[in-house]
């Protein structure tokens, strides 16, 4: 009897040991709890929020006469949404905008993709990108979620 129970507890071990080692590890952002939720993300920054991690491209625009591509990018996880622009120069401007409420602008930048900060995804909201010349121009955008 004492062998048997020996053999199952020492079949149980291994049983789990090797489950250990097929589950994959998760990144520490992914396993970390996200900072905020829904309006306590608003005007936060996405990445430092560990809103990043799971969020999808929900809708993009591009300029009626061409250039960089805008994604609106929203997390479940957080509840929030936010822009983000591919590369390129800094004339170009992109916002997420609550409709009724206040945007969040920011600039373009040749050596990284740049991201807008963040609003709680319970309003409606929307991307927009625009060529900037110092005088202001016309947005393009995507349509409201």
């Amino acid at each position: 009897m004492a062998t048997r129970r020996s053999l199952l507890s020492s079949l149980g071990i291994a049983a789990l040991a090797s489950a250990l080692l097929v589950t994959p590890a998760l990144s520490a952002e992914a396993a970390a709890p996200a900072a905020c939720k829904g309006h306590a993300c608003t005007g936060k920054n996405p990445q430092r929020e560990g809103c990043g991690s799971g969020a999808k491209v929900i809708d993009r625009v591009t300029p009626a006469g061409g250039g960089p591509e805008v994604q609106l990018r929203n997390s479940p996880r957080c509840s929030a949404a936010w822009a983000r622009i591919q590369k390129a120069n800094s004339n170009w401007r992109f916002k997420i905008q609550i409709r009724g409420g206040k945007s969040y602008v920011s600039n373009a930048s040749s050596s990284y993709e740049a991201y807008t900060a963040m609003v709680g995804s319970s309003n409606a909201y929307r991307a927009c990108v625009e060529q900037y010349d110092g005088r202001g121009g016309s947005w393009s955008c995507t349509r409201w979620h």
